[in-house]
C-alpha cells in the first residue's frame, strides 16, 4: 500500500491533468485511483495497521456527497445537461480517496516522505521543461513535432515561440515553497532552479500564488533576511510577465488582456443575475456562466453552482489545515507544518484565477496537507532539526 501510495502521489504531482497518459477513455491515473480505493477497501475489512485520521475522512467525504449529489438534484431540476453535470460531478470525485490518503499519514516519517516527493517531482518538472526549452532553442527539438505530440492531449498550452504552461506545473510552486521551507542542503541552488522554469511559463497565476505564498511564509516565521531577496526576485518575475515578454510579444499582450477581460465578464454577468435562490442553494451542475458552463475562478463558480454551502465546503480543508497548524507548539519554527499549510495556500490563491483545487491536481495535495499537518499537531509539533537529507535524491539528479 505504501508503494501504491507513492506512485500515485508522484503522478497526480506530475501528471497534470492525467490525459498524457490515456490509452482511449481509460488513464493511469484512473487505475491508481480505483487501486487506492479497492485498498481502502481492503484496510478497513481487514484492519493490519493504525487507522488514525480515516474517521474524519470519511466525514469530509460524506459531506461532499450530500453537497455535491443536491448539485446534481438542483441541476437536473432546473434542465441542465446530463451529460455536462456529471463531467462537472466527476472532476472532484477524487475526495473518495481521502481515507487512503489518511491510513497513508500514520507517522512523521510518512509526512516526511511525502515532502520529498512534492521536492522530487518539482525538480523534475523543472528539469524536463527547461531541457525542453534548450532542445528547442538549439534545434535538436522541433518545435512543429513537439506541438502534434503534446498539445493534442489538452495538457499543454503554447504562450510564446517555444515558451509553453503545463497543467501540472503547480507544483513548481508547491516544491519552492518546500525547499524554502525545509531549508536542506542547496535548498537555494534548487528553489532558484525551479524558479527559473516557473517564470519561464509566463503564467501570472503562478507567479502571484507562488509569490504570495512564499512571501507570507517568511513574514510569519520572521525570516526577513530571506523575505528581501524574495521580494525582490517576486518583482523581478513580474516585470518578465507582465512588462518584458508582452512588449517583445504583441500575441501576448492581446492574450492577457482577453483572460482578464473574460474574468471580469464572468463577474458581471454573475452579479447582475444572482438571486437569493443563487446563494442558497445554487444553480446547479450544469448551469452556464456567461455562456460557459466552467470559469476560471472556481470559487464563484462553486458559489454559483451550489450556493453558499459549497462554498463553504470548499474552503472547510483550509479551514482544517489552518486549525491543525495552530495546535502546532512553536508552529513558526516548524518547517514541515510551514512547508503543508503555504502549499495549500498556494493552491487556494491559485484557483482564484485557474481551476486546481477541484480537480485531482490541487486536490489532493490539500488532502494530503490535512493529514500531514493534523499528525503533525497530534505528535506535539516540535519543531524539527534541520532535514539535510530531505533532498538527498533530489540532488543525485541535480
Amino acid at each position: 500500500m505504501r508503494t501504491l501510495f507513492s506512485i500515485s502521489l508522484f503522478e497526480l504531482f506530475v501528471g497534470g491533468g492525467g490525459r498524457l497518459t490515456a490509452l482511449g477513455p481509460v488513464s493511469l491515473r484512473m487505475v491508481l485511483f480505483g487501486m487506492c480505493l479497492c485498498a481502502t477497501l481492503v484496510a478497513v475489512l481487514f484492519p493490519r495497521r493504525r487507522s488514525d485520521g480515516v474517521l474524519l475522512a470519511m466525514q469530509l467525504v460524506l459531506i461532499y456527497l450530500l453537497v455535491h449529489v443536491a448539485g446534481l438534484v438542483v441541476g437536473a431540476i432546473n434542465g441542465g445537461d446530463p451529460k455536462e453535470m456529471l463531467t462537472e460531478f466527476q472532476q472532484s470525485l477524487y475526495w473518495l480517496a481521502a481515507p487512503f490518503f489518511a491510513l497513508m499519514i500514520q507517522s512523521e516519517q510518512d509526512v516526511r516522505r511525502c515532502a520529498r516527493i512534492v521536492q522530487i517531482a518539482g525538480f523534475a518538472l523543472a528539469a524536463i521543461y527547461l531541457g525542453m526549452l534548450l532542445g528547442l532553442l538549439t534545434g535538436i527539438l522541433r518545435l512543429n513535432m513537439l506541438k502534434a505530440i503534446i498539445s493534442s492531449s489538452g495538457e499543454v498550452v503554447f504562450r510564446s515561440g517555444e515558451f509553453f504552461v503545463y497543467k501540472g506545473f503547480l507544483y513548481l510552486g508547491v516544491s519552492i515553497i518546500f525547499f524554502v521551507a525545509l531549508r536542506g542542503k542547496y535548498w537555494g541552488a534548487l528553489a532558484m532552479f525551479i524558479a527559473v522554469a516557473l517564470v519561464f511559463t509566463f503564467t501570472r497565476g503562478y507567479v502571484i500564488s507562488t509569490s504570495s505564498a512564499v512571501l507570507l511564509m517568511l513574514c510569519i516565521q520572521g525570516r526577513w533576511r530571506a523575505a528581501a531577496p524574495a521580494l525582490f526576485l517576486a518583482a523581478c518575475a513580474a516585470f518578465a510577465i507582465w512588462v518584458y515578454l508582452p512588449s517583445m510579444d504583441v500575441k501576448v499582450t492581446g492574450s492577457q488582456e482577453f483572460s482578464t477581460n473574460e474574468r471580469l465578464q464572468d463577474i458581471a454577468f454573475m452579479v447582475e443575475h444572482v438571486s437569493v435562490k443563487t446563494l442558497v442553494v445554487g444553480e446547479g451542475f450544469g448551469s452556464m456562466i456567461n455562456d460557459r458552463f466552467q470559469v476560471e475562478n472556481t470559487f464563484l463558480m462553486v458559489l454559483w453552482k451550489l450556493g453558499v454551502v459549497g462554498l463553504l465546503f470548499w474552503m472547510l480543508p483550509l479551514a482544517l489545515c489552518i486549525y491543525h497548524y495552530s495546535k502546532i507548539l512553536n508552529r513558526r519554527r516548524n518547517p514541515l507544518a510551514n512547508a503543508y499549510l503555504f502549499g495549500t495556500i498556494l493552491v487556494y490563491v491559485q484557483t482564484a484565477t485557474n481551476p486546481y483545487l477541484n480537480n485531482p491536481i490541487g486536490l489532493s495535495f490539500v488532502m494530503l496537507a490535512i493529514f500531514s499537518l493534523r499528525k503533525l499537531s497530534q505528535l506535539g509539533g516540535q519543531p524539527a532539526e534541520r532535514d539535510s537529507g530531505i533532498v538527498t535524491r533530489v540532488e543525485s539528479l541535480a
